[in-house]
């Protein structure tokens, strides 16, 4: 590959497939997708940017995997990498409503200064009412309809009018997009009149005892939001969160809503893909966070010239 043309090139961010370091399985020495990390680290060390970021689960940090993780720092430092020691970042810290632990290791070209760790915000987070409430009058039941709404939707909390576009985030550097009026990802799951009950009478911010969904507590962040597994190993659906006001799971939409997406996200049509969407991304407003993190490495740079 040839980097002719990429000097430009300020920053490269990735998230190599976190299943393989997931706590949640089995961390096999021998899972192929552990070979990402090193195809990560390539691709960084070609295309030769001043900074990267990588982003993965705590589970890389473990004993089975740390390794990994020390192959990939010093295959950086001989690339002309400095690399900062990773950043353990929980989403409840920056703004978002869900407890949601992830790992950032950050790095510089030799010689530039080295992002540092991004400061928590001190609000409190929001809660899952502050940012799924509104989204109760919601009623998509019909199967191929994509999960469209074309009705009002209720009271929304300052956190729910930001993600639904009706008011601005201050903080939002990004184009303005024009608020959907037909969101995507509403529609409802299916369940069964027991299940219902059984649910009905799960308390807020306890399991379900058969199938150990977690129902949502309204006053607290919601916990992580899974993505499950691709049909190559397995194709389970991940746990999905309890509604903590009706008896069903939560929609695609609230759960993209958990994770701080914006409602202009397109989500995909099918339930499965949705929460794999939602449950694989980086939270946006920690993402953010990182962000803000390099560029205040960027205008180090830029101070210093």
């Amino acid at each position: 590959m040839s980097t002719a043309g990429l000097d430009s090139c300020a920053v490269v961010v990735g998230g190599p497939p976190c299943a393989a370091f997931s706590i949640g399985g089995q961390q096999l020495r021998g899972d192929a997708r552990r070979s990402q990390i090193d195809e990560f680290g390539r691709i960084v060390r070609e295309v030769g940017p001043k900074y990267f970021v990588m982003e993965n689960v705590p589970g890389i940090l473990s004993a089975k995997c740390l390794d990994v993780v020390e192959q990939f720092v010093s295959d950086m430092e001989r690339g002309g990498y400095a690399v900062a020691a990773p950043w353990v970042l929980n989403a409840t810290e920056f703004g978002v409503p869900q407890r949601r632990r992830r790992i950032f290791i950050a790095g510089a070209r030799r010689g530039l200064p080295v992002p540092s760790q991004p400061n928590p915000i001190h609000s409190a987070p929001p809660t899952a009412r502050d940012a799924i409430d509104d989204l109760i009058a919601i009623h998509v039941e019909k199967r191929g309809s994509n999960g469209k709404h074309h009705g009002p939707v209720g009271t929304q909390s300052d956190y729910a009018a930001r993600l639904n576009g009706t008011a601005r985030d201050p903080l939002d550097q990004s184009q303005q997009r024009q608020r959907p009026a037909i969101p995507t990802g509403s529609e409802r799951v299916q369940h069964s009149l027991a299940v219902e009950e059984r649910f009905r009478q799960t308390q807020p911010g306890k399991p379900d005892p058969i199938s150990r969904f977690m129902r949502l507590h309204p006053d607290r962040p919601a916990p992580t939001i899974r993505a499950g597994t691709l049909s190559e190993h397995g194709s389970h659906t991940a746990p999905r969160p309890i509604h903590y006001a009706q008896p069903r799971c939560i929609t695609v939409r609230e759960a993209a809503r958990l994770q701080s997406m914006p409602d202009w996200f397109r989500i995909d049509k099918t339930k499965w893909r949705g929460y794999m969407q939602v449950g694989n991304a980086v939270p946006p407003l920690l993402g953010r966070a990182v962000a803000a993190s390099i560029l205040d490495a960027i205008h180090q740079t830029q101070d210093n010239l």
